[in-house]
């Protein structure tokens, strides 16, 4: 076994084995709190375990009980604890001292935890408790955590001498640890005397705030403490409530929300004292109360949080179905409790303090659904669903309400099956369905990706109208809610942008009012979102390509490189490149192929041969006849797979090796394997045509894709007000007998 204490006398291979576990359980630290976390602990601690690493192992377990804790899993957690003081029990020694100390003290928290879950037995927390106390006895460390755990458990079964004794026996022992001027645990004890001695803890609690200099007729924002008095002065108000005096609690209240409004107040105070502290200011209540949905597990634990929002939701609506099914889980909860702990403590103060005054409802009738109610997930949601939900705008996918995150998970998994759907009629379907679920949700990312995904899908299919449309409704949703959508979700619509404006650009059914108002409207979304310019700018270059609007579209390009040049971080300048290479090569072939040539220094495999096929393409327009040799020599070295050349437009594959004697069969077949015949794919379609009009006057193919080029020009024509594609088509490509080549 290695101890940590030895970690700078190890051999060099044993400390390049243990710095990777190092490196890997920091990495893991970093990681979302899922089960995929929990999973990727396991393998590292069967590493560390071959390393025979144990101080590492311990950080693991203590990292799965973390985990399970924040996932509401009660007694997963408490089993990872148990595992982790086995560890200690073997191996204590060999783990650096204040790692052992910090996890051994941390049973304190670990048991309030645990004793609000009722499925976790207090038998198995009291045995957690004695495995804890017997390694801080055999190590003289501190005991004070292992008391308050022992007050925690005294509290859950309802027992007031045990729960006070064990707190006196805690402030006795004057822990440097556990000082009583010490915020945090102030909170911690007191509400454990409140529970059983409401005056002793409200005057204890201002006699600590005296100790801090905290007034609590003069709250002061700007002060140093003001950080630790925010959450003691709303616990004694909270106390103030419970006594009846609620003057003396809005004093406190009104001094709050002037200091640091409603918000901040809602994030960090405690819910179950804070929200009855507002219980007259609505509004500011509202705000804690949405707070605290957003972060309750809503599966019978967290019992006083549940009950404070039950009663604050009847309060504003007494005959709401939100605060009806909250109370409901909130008497259930605290009956499980008490039956876990042979008490009726719980359900004593419900009745006493949270239910006081209110109006008795008959029991909702979605209680008695089993489907519903005995689901944890189906009864949050319908919880959700019956007040919160309704009033929220939008929801990020990062930060979805605690009790359902899975199900936004599956969403957005859901969201992403649109790329593969088979059909247009599977795509509609599925984006219908997913809709109507991210309105259910309010999830702003789905809000967002839907149209998004569904319009990719429809643009690969050859439905340009629908890809223009959908493009435009996601861009609403991410003007709408661009703070809840995630920076790579945003991402995908600003990579894609450049790419609908060019399908746009190239199909006769999208007027140019309908593109225009796609780049308006985008030019908004980069003002909001910072996204890069360049994107903006290659679409203006496009529909100056297409207009042959030869200074337009230098202008425009000048603008890319400029834009590029300060946004490379934000975007992948070679994909840039190449587009630049595409708009440019006909007209301005020796600025093409200079930025072909930077392609070649900084582009990834399939990005050198894109930009080597067009310098191939561009030297034999020039008359280089060996370049033609020189492409086929490179297409034969992906087996003549036109797809390994990224973005490379197919008509420039065809046209570089056009040479006398070329066999044009195989490549044209795998370009038009690869192609719909939609608009965007005109000038391979032109060049597939004339190659196989000049080269095999026989094969059916070539008057058909002559035909279908016609189509596609005449409608250009038509939307363009001009004859300028039909004409210039039928110049390069179908000039009457000319033979087909590079320089048609």
């Amino acid at each position: 076994m290695i101890a940590y204490s030895e970690l700078g006398t190890l051999e060099d291979e044993q400390q390049e084995r243990v710095q990777s576990l190092f490196e890997r359980s920091s990495t893991i630290w970093d990681l979302p709190e899922d089960e995929g976390k929990l999973e990727v602990w396991d393998e590292f601690i069967e590493d560390c375990e071959r390393a025979e690493f144990p101080h590492l192992i311990a950080s693991a377990r203590f990292g799965q009980y973390t985990t399970l804790v924040k996932a509401g899993l009660g007694v997963r957690a408490l089993d990872a604890y148990v595992r982790l003081m086995q560890v200690i029990h073997r191996h204590g020694d060999l783990i650096a001292p204040e790692n052992v100390n910090r996890m051994l003290n941390s049973i304190a928290t670990a048991s309030m935890t645990l004793v609000d879950d009722p499925v976790v037995p207090l038998e198995q927390i009291t045995r957690a408790i004695d495995l804890v106390e017997q390694q801080i006895r055999q190590r003289g460390a501190d005991i004070v955590g292992v008391y308050v755990a022992r007050a925690t458990v005294s509290a859950a079964r309802g027992e007031a001498e045990a729960t006070l004794d064990w707190i006196q026996r805690w402030r006795s022992e004057n822990s440097i640890e556990w000082r009583p001027d010490d915020s945090g645990v102030i909170q911690m004890e007191l509400p454990l005397v409140a529970r059983f001695d409401l005056p002793r803890a409200t005057v204890t609690l201002e006699q600590r705030l005296r100790m801090l200099e905290i007034d609590p007729r003069a709250f002061d924002e700007a002060r140093s403490e003001a950080v630790n008095a925010l959450p003691l002065l709303v616990m004694l108000a909270f106390f103030y409530v419970r006594a009846g005096r609620r003057a003396d609690a809005n004093l406190i209240a009104d001094q709050l929300l002037e200091g640091v409004g409603s918000a901040r107040l809602a994030r960090d105070g405690v819910a179950e004292f804070l929200i009855p502290v507002l219980e007259e200011r609505p509004d500011a209540a509202l705000a804690s109360v949405d707070h605290t949905l957003r972060n309750l597990h809503l599966d019978g634990s967290d019992w006083e949080a549940t009950a404070a929002v039950a009663r604050s939701r009847i309060l504003a609506d007494p005959t709401g179905e939100e605060g009806k099914l909250l109370r409901a889980l909130a008497g259930q909860s605290a009956a499980a409790l008490d039956r876990r702990g042979g008490t009726d403590v719980h359900s004593r103060e419900l009745e006493t303090f949270w239910w006081a005054g209110l109006p008795t409802h008959p029991r909702p009738t979605l209680v008695d659904d089993p489907e519903v109610w005995g689901d944890v997930e189906e009864r949050a949601e319908a919880i959700l669903a019956a007040g919160w939900l309704p009033r929220t705008a939008s929801v990020s996918s990062e930060d979805p309400p605690i009790s359902i995150k899975h199900r936004y998970v599956a969403h957005l998994g859901d969201t992403m099956e649109l790329l593969s759907a088979e059909t247009p009629e599977d795509a509609d379907a599925l984006a219908a369905s997913l809709t109507a679920r991210s309105e259910q949700l309010k999830c702003a990312s789905t809000r967002y990706c839907v149209p998004l995904l569904h319009g990719l899908r429809a643009g690969q299919q050859g439905r340009i109208a629908t890809l223009v449309r959908d493009f435009r409704s996601s861009q609403t949703e991410l003007l709408r809610a661009h703070d809840a959508i995630e920076d790579a979700f945003q991402a995908i619509g600003e990579r894609f942008f450049a790419v609908t404006v060019e399908q746009a650009v190239a199909s006769p059914d999208v007027a140019w009012s309908e593109i225009e108002e796609l780049i308006q409207t985008e030019t908004r979304l980069r003002e909001v979102t910072g996204g890069p310019l360049a994107h903006l700018s290659l679409a203006r270059a496009e529909i100056a390509a297409h207009r042959d609007d030869g200074s337009a579209l230098r202008a425009a390009v000048e603008q890319v490189q400029h834009e590029l040049a300060a946004e490379e971080k934000l975007l992948d300048r070679v994909s840039v490149d190449l587009e630049v290479v595409r708009l440019t090569a006909l007209v301005e072939p020796a600025f093409a192929a200079a930025t072909a040539k930077r392609v070649l220094a900084i582009g990834d495999a399939e990005q050198i041969r894109a930009a080597t096929a067009w310098l191939c393409w561009l030297d034999a327009r020039s008359g280089d006849r060996a370049a033609s040799a020189e492409l086929v020599r490179l297409l034969e070295s992906v087996d003549g797979d036109v797809t390994e050349f990224g973005p490379l437009p197919g008509w420039v594959l065809l046209e570089g090796i056009a040479a006398p004697g070329a066999d044009f069969g195989r490549i044209i077949d795998a370009l038009l394997d690869e192609v719909d015949e939609s608009p965007s794919e005109l000038m391979v379609l032109a060049a597939c045509g004339s190659a196989l009009l000049a080269t095999s006057p026989d094969d059916p193919r070539g008057p058909r894709l002559r035909s279908r080029v016609a189509d596609l020009t005449r409608g250009l024509d038509a939307r363009n007000g001009d004859d300028g594609w039909s004409t210039w088509v039928r110049d390069r490509w179908f000039p009457g007998d000319t033979s087909f080549g590079v320089s048609a």
